[in-house]
């Protein structure tokens, strides 16, 4: 069975509309691809954007950046032109030289010596200049440019000075300012406004500097489509509602990330082209004068001119424009269809009040899907208008007019009104969210006055509003971060609770410690299925507490940052509620108690209860001290796998007081069998692990059969029904201190299902 591709996405912020499209995109084609998604979703490198200037801890989401690594993902997709959109180049060479040794791909702007998928600034660009050149007859246009580290910006100049000459318009100096792509531009606006006091139009470089310079126009009484015509770039959600509404052009970033996600297997294999682009289209509202909807560019644009001699045709047009890449997706696109098919039937006999019947019904019908989940109402809205125009055109008398107007009016009311319960569904949705972790810490705590949180309580809700299955990773001890750039996450961390369809639980003690670069693949997450996954930091100001995954689909993860907010708010006043417990009980013990061996507590800590071997932490925590220890550099070492056999049987067949006694008999196995000096833990229910310093090569036929001579003699003087047995793996290797004890592990692992395989086959695994 062929390993399911981990790809990883970073992304600036899953709240930011375009970014959060960009992952929508990325998780339709892991779906056409069957992939497993990573998100993980920082904020901006170098200047940080307007919404978070006020903000002094914003450096902790960037430290999402260090998790993805060569163990968790196969290929990264990076929104390098948003997240290094404020940033120089050498920060810019910085952050992307830090991203795992896997394929990485840039989106949105190129890097050199990196594969990029950005957009075809040109087309949509060039549509909208030329739109204000010769429909408006405008010649005295400003432009306000993003920062010329950033691709895009320095293409989009390029494009408008390309625009200007080729229709015979000198390229100003003056009319060009600078801002950084936020909506705090007003002073470069003003800047452009005081050397240009007889400018007509002003075309920005994105839509949220077209914010600020709404605002910086309307300082000046000067209204944006009336005074002075203004066009944007991007089509981010606010620029319908701004007013007037921004002309634009419309780059789909869904559109450009899901053709690149798409072609992860060739980025793989070294077969994808160097770079590709995703088309951008002119998107025409009132802040240019444009008052109505072009609908005969419109209509070329849909395929209204297929709709007889290709059906299939103008049905795809209709879609690709709706829903750009989900056109081909389940019953959104067949409700589509049979509404533009029902469309075509009214239009060749729009009297027959059957072929209005139908028409209105599978209008309803498509009302009620998810469609808005994939477009927009205003895009819907302008295939209405060109569908009463075109049905317009064919009406041959003054009658059939009327029922054309009848028929699309009480659309466009139907259309009006459909926006507002699913708007009240989603901000009741955003509430519930915001409110699933807003309980009384009090009754997290498992009993009064003790130091025991119930940390799988701060998870109780989240699969009510969406989220599958969340995972509570939380690091050991007091972890602060400062801001400081050479900071990093901590190599291990522990999953503390989990919430998923078996509900909530947390996982036994010792199998908490986990590889910090394993929060999306481990033992706890068993099932098959094809995933997507966003984590989020937790933390409130330089505390850092760990992390939060969710597994949830990108259409529903808005307000994902709240809730990993108000969990970290949560977390902090139980750790000072447990601080202060802890301070209470201490006052109240004997002087002997509080002055007690804290070593022999450590120790304490660190052994199985059952066997008085180590249990994981207390192993790997002597195992990575003894590797690092100087005297032990270059000597020889084993490390020793074993696996008690048959304890299933035992404990079904005997009884678990014989289970437990078969365990017992394994550790003084392995205690007889290694030095005292030697490491020896019990890591799980049957599974035990020992660590020894040979110094010289170690012969290991000679120490399995030993293990074996050993387990002979306890048999027999164990006098049960049934035989004490094990497999074990034993891996040789060189002590180092830069030596990963999960690598050893894992390659003693490795040899000892070898060995589980050949018990059964007689043979080694082919």
């Amino acid at each position: 069975m062929r390993k399911r591709l981990n790809i990883g996405l970073v992304i600036d912020d899953i709240d930011n509309y375009f970014s959060n499209q960009a992952a929508k995109g990325a998780e339709q084609a892991a779906k056409a691809i069957d992939a497993n998604l990573f998100i993980f979703p920082g904020h901006y490198i170098g200047k940080t954007d307007s919404r978070y200037v006020d903000k002094k801890y914003e450096y902790q989401y960037n430290t999402i950046y260090n998790i993805p690594t060569e163990r968790n993902v196969d290929i990264v997709y990076v929104l390098q032109g948003l997240i290094c959109s404020r940033a120089d180049m050498a920060l810019q060479t910085e952050f992307i030289k830090s991203l795992p040794d896997v394929p990485v791909i840039c989106l949105f702007s190129d890097f050199e010596g990196y594969h990029a998928v950005t957009f075809d600034n040109r087309s949509g660009l060039t549509d909208l200049l030329v739109h204000l050149i010769k429909r408006h007859n405008v010649k005295k246009i400003g432009y306000v440019s993003g920062p010329l580290t950033n691709r895009d910006a320095r293409e989009r100049l390029e494009i408008y000075k390309d625009v200007l000459t080729d229709n015979g318009i000198q390229v100003e100096e003056n009319r060009i300012v600078y801002g950084d792509f936020s909506m705090a531009s007003e002073a470069v606006v003003d800047e452009l406004l005081d050397k240009n006091e007889d400018l007509e139009a002003i075309v920005f470089a994105n839509d949220s500097m077209a914010v600020g310079g709404y605002n910086a126009l309307n300082n000046r009484g000067l209204i944006p489509g009336k005074d002075i015509l203004v066009a944007g770039f991007d089509d981010d959600v606010f620029a319908i509602s701004l007013e007037p509404a921004l002309t634009t052009v419309e780059a789909s970033s869904a559109a450009l990330a899901y053709k690149a996600v798409l072609n992860a297997y060739n980025y793989i294999n070294g077969n994808a082209p160097k770079d590709m682009a995703a088309d951008t289209h002119l998107v025409l509202r009132s802040s240019c004068g444009c008052d109505e909807l072009d609908v005969e560019e419109m209509s070329i644009r849909l395929g209204f001119d297929k709709m007889d001699s290709d059906p299939e045709g103008f049905k795809n047009g209709v879609k690709d424009y709706l829903f750009n890449i989900y056109g081909g997706t389940d019953s959104v696109s067949a409700s589509m269809d049979c509404f533009t098919d029902s469309f075509a039937d009214f239009v060749r006999d729009a009297e027959n009040e059957d072929k209005i019947s139908a028409m209105n019904e599978q209008f309803a019908s498509l009302l009620r899907t998810d469609m808005f989940m994939l477009s927009t109402r205003e895009k819907l809205f302008n295939v209405l208008q060109t569908m009463q125009y075109k049905a317009l055109s064919k009406a041959k008398d003054d009658k059939l007019r009327l029922s054309v107007n009848e028929v699309f009016s009480k659309y466009f009311r139907r259309l009006a009104f459909s926006g507002i319960l699913p708007a009240n569904v989603a901000r009741r949705r955003t509430e519930r969210m915001q409110g699933v972790v807003s309980r009384k810490v009090g009754d997290i705590l498992l009993l009064e006055g003790s130091d025991e949180i119930r940390y799988e309580l701060l998870l109780g809700g989240f699969t009510g509003v969406g989220i599958s299955r969340s995972l509570l990773y939380l690091f050991q001890g007091n972890i602060k971060n400062s801001g400081d750039p050479e900071w990093t996450l901590p190599k291990s961390i522990l999953l503390k609770a989990i919430s998923d369809k078996d509900g909530l639980r947390m996982p036994p003690e010792e199998q908490q410690l986990l590889r910090t670069e394993s929060i999306f693949d481990n033992e706890f997450i068993t099932d098959d299925e094809r995933r997507t996954m966003i984590v989020s930091p937790l933390f409130v100001g330089p505390d850092y507490y760990g992390l939060l995954v969710n597994e949830v689909p990108v259409a529903k993860s808005f307000s994902i940052a709240s809730l990993s907010f108000q969990l970290s708010v949560t977390l902090r006043s139980l750790f000072m509620i447990e601080e202060q417990n802890r301070v209470k009980q201490s006052l109240q013990i004997s002087l002997e108690r509080f002055i007690r061996d804290n070593t022999k507590l450590e120790e304490i800590a660190q052994k199985d209860e059952l066997t008085g071997l180590y249990n994981r932490r207390g192993f790997i925590a002597n195992a990575e001290k003894v590797l690092a220890e100087p005297v032990n550099q270059g000597k020889m070492a084993i490390i020793c796998y074993a696996d008690m056999d048959d304890l299933k049987v035992v404990n079904d067949m005997y009884g678990h007081d014989d289970g437990d006694f078969a365990l017992r008999t394994v550790s003084e196995i392995l205690r007889e069998s290694f030095r005292e000096t030697d490491i020896i833990g019990r890591i799980g229910g049957d599974e035990f692990i020992a660590l020894a310093i040979t110094g010289a090569d170690c012969n290991v036929d000679s120490m399995k059969a030993r293990i074996e001579k050993v387990t002979k003699q306890h048999n027999v003087t164990a006098d049960k029904p049934y035989l004490i047995g094990m497999s074990t793996g034993i891996y040789k290797f060189t002590c180092s201190n830069k030596i990963d004890i999960y690598d050893v592990m894992n390659n003693a692992d490795r040899l000892l299902y070898e060995e589980k395989i050949r018990k059964k086959t007689g043979r080694l695994p082919g």
